[in-house]
């Protein structure tokens, strides 16, 4: 397979090249990630006849010409998968659906209102900016003495990520954070006025008004967002939302149910073009 390298206002991004594609997925990576990262999945999927992006976020991965690594703004994510579903429909024609995996969700659904998303793929988080449960978890990080506290710090606080989220958890096997760590293009920690930014980014448009297909997947046992807290955020947004709980699942479905992921995408994608 055909493997790419672009590069987009300075954000670096893989593209596997399926041929005789019928349709294109932009895909924004999760916590700490970078694009590079779903391989397993991006060749099997692109096999199908799909066109696939996997760009690094601002801040991460390759994306870190013009600044240190763990520095973004949220809103710049947002836009990044924006930007790439135009450079992408410009480029190929082709519809192309945003997908987001876990904190990449955020993106891949802020970016459903842009004129060239033809719908998003959102696996295994509640990260939905917008959303009832996302503002009230983000309630603090909206504050003026949070914002008075971060000036303080003048740049010195971070979210250290491996004490922050436990990826050995996360992936279903003790060893995956020590594996992860011997890649040099993740990101172990983030400003704090970076990790803000997610907490207090207004969508486009709100949720309620969408019209756009959504696919909305999560592992029944996922560790880290709870089936039926993710269910109550789909059943909540506007537009035809397609819920799909996989059992026996953990948080990973990209990594670890790939061939049924992967399945459930296209055949969901293709009934939508």
């Amino acid at each position: 397979m055909r493997l790419e390298t672009h590069i987009l206002n300075e954000l670096h991004s893989f593209r596997y090249c399926g041929e005789d594609a019928k349709y294109a997925l932009v895909i924004s990576h999760g916590i700490g990630g970078h694009g590079g990262i779903y391989d397993d999945f991006c060749e099997h999927h692109a096999a199908k006849g799909v066109d696939i992006w996997t760009y690094d976020a601002p801040g991460h991965g390759r994306s870190t010409t013009n600044r240190p690594k763990g520095q973004w703004r949220f809103s710049e994510w947002a836009q990044a998968s924006m930007d790439y579903a135009s450079y992408v429909k410009n480029l190929t024609g082709l519809p192309v659906f945003t997908m987001g995996s876990s904190l990449g969700v955020g993106a891949a659904i802020s970016a459903i209102s842009h004129e060239d998303v033809a719908g998003s793929v959102l696996m295994g988080s509640i990260i939905v900016p917008g959303h009832p449960i996302f503002n009230e978890v983000g309630k603090p990080f909206r504050t003026d003495g949070w914002s008075e506290g971060v000036k303080l710090l003048r740049g010195a606080g971070v979210l250290d990520i491996r004490r922050f989220f436990n990826f050995d958890v996360d992936y279903g096997y003790k060893g995956a954070q020590a594996q992860k760590e011997l890649d040099p293009y993740n990101t172990w920690a983030y400003d704090l006025e970076s990790w803000a930014s997610l907490w207090q980014y207004e969508p486009p448009k709100p949720l309620s008004e969408n019209d756009k297909p959504i696919l909305y997947t999560v592992g029944d046992s996922d560790p880290t967002f709870p089936v039926d807290l993710v269910r109550s955020v789909a059943e909540s947004i506007g537009g035809p939302v397609d819920f799909v709980p996989f059992e026996n699942a953990g948080h990973q479905l990209m990594l670890f149910q790939t061939e049924k992921f992967s399945t459930t995408v296209h055949d969901w994608a293709l009934k939508q073009i």
